[in-house]
């Protein structure tokens, strides 16, 4: 049975879940210039002299997954770069109990001063082993089983973060879907692509320059918080310094939720582009938080995989840099769901539809928010998570069937999807 959490946004839940545990260990905030932060934070060795390896990874679920081997298992980790934190995060469930790390501490996730913090264990001692290197000595934060981490970030035991990018020069090729890990001390650049500054925000995550081109041609010049573990192109808050607004032709819906399993609310809608090293990205589909709620995010303007992953990726924490070349996704067009759906809380038997866009298919299909939607495409609704609807709703000229209860009578809908942002 799927989770509420798999069908909405989960992975915007990451960039909150990592900053509560960036406060609370300290470490992955220290400032660049610092030695500590400048220095290697873990121990790594490279295989049979090799100054680097490269290994593959996929995108699964709107993240960037490896494999690995931990205690002697195999495993899938994730990597991210929102905050850069030494510890390993793993997710607490029955795939890491079974990799029997033995727990040295006790630790919490989440504000200290709420009423929603969750208590969550430490570990040590444990390595990480990939084709040609092998990460010692390594430290953890797992979140407790009760908290369900595990079901959101299904397919993966964890994420990594500052165990690679503080300690080598990691390369993300995403037209070979290759990482490339390398001795800083022996790196040279390549490639084609434009070295620009990698910055530390005060909130502990870091940050990159770029050009923000709204949808009334304005543009503005100031540095993004990048994370790859957003999966979406651009989160614009509201309420900052640059007096962005939401434009008048994007439409309401829930951005994700925050680590207290809240909802998220602002509106979706297009900008006319976002500009890194002089490559300028064009028609990019971006949310804005709404500004009540914009003391839920940290930034404001954030870019995550969706923009990020249309560079291939050089990441040089030594040197404070960031190598961004185009590569053969630059110019695709950016799509969303084209339902105008937004579905949610599952009863074991249907899932709750959240929202509907005014003038979008499932409107003129007569679906309202408040139906329980019992099967999609003759399969049963809870059978589906975000990462499956999210292709099924996304092609235009497609032909959606549903079954909706409303108010114990059961209706057949259809519509056809076309874009509704």
């Amino acid at each position: 049975m799927t989770s509420h959490f798999d069908r909405t946004t989960a992975p915007h839940i990451c960039i909150l879940l990592a900053l509560t545990v960036a406060a609370l260990l300290g470490p992955c905030a220290a400032a660049v210039g610092d030695d500590e932060a400048s220095a290697p934070q873990k121990a790594y060795r490279f295989e049979g002299g090799k100054s680097s390896v490269s290994f593959p990874f996929d995108v699964y679920r709107g993240d960037i997954r490896f494999a690995a081997e931990i205690n002697g298992r195999a495993v899938r980790l994730l990597l991210d770069d929102g905050f850069m934190w030494d510890q390993v995060l793993f997710w607490g469930g029955p795939d890491v109990d079974a990799l029997g790390l033995t727990t040295d501490g006790e630790t919490s996730i989440g504000d200290k001063d709420d009423e929603h913090t969750i208590a969550a264990e430490t570990a040590s001692g444990f390595s990480i082993r990939l084709p040609g290197i092998e990460f010692t000595d390594q430290t953890a934060v797992i979140t407790p089983t009760s908290s369900g981490t595990y079901k959101m970030w299904a397919g993966s035991v964890g994420q990594v973060s500052g165990t690679f990018l503080k300690n080598l020069v990691v390369h993300i090729n995403f037209d070979t879907m290759k990482i490339t890990l390398s001795d800083p001390e022996k790196f040279e650049y390549q490639g084609k692509g434009v070295a620009v500054p990698w910055t530390p925000m005060e909130i502990g995550a870091w940050a990159i320059p770029g050009v923000l081109v709204l949808a009334d041609g304005r543009r503005i010049e100031l540095d993004f918080m990048m994370d790859l573990g957003y999966n979406d192109q651009a989160q614009i808050a509201t309420r900052g310094e640059h007096g962005i607004t939401v434009p008048k032709t994007a439409k309401p819906g829930t951005l994700g939720f925050n680590i207290q399993q809240e909802a998220l609310w602002g509106h979706f809608g297009r900008l006319q582009g976002i500009e890194i090293g002089g490559f300028e990205v064009e028609d990019v589909l971006a949310s804005f938080v709404a500004e009540d709620q914009s003391d839920e995010v940290f930034h404001e303007v954030m870019i995550g995989l969706g923009l990020l992953s249309r560079f291939n990726l050089t990441f040089d924490f030594t040197r404070q840099r960031i190598y961004v070349e185009p590569n053969g996704s630059f110019s695709d067009t950016f799509e969303q769901n084209m339902s105008g759906l937004s579905l949610g809380e599952e009863d074991g038997e249907s899932v709750g539809v959240l929202g509907v866009y005014a003038g979008s298919p499932a409107a003129d299909a007569g679906i309202k928010v408040g139906d329980r939607v019992l099967m999609i495409n003759g399969r049963p609704a809870t059978e589906y998570g975000y990462w499956d609807l999210q292709p099924l709703f996304q092609t235009a000229g497609e032909k959606i069937e549903m079954v909706v209860m409303r108010h114990n009578q059961k209706l057949e809908v259809s519509f056809t999807l076309r874009r509704v942002i």
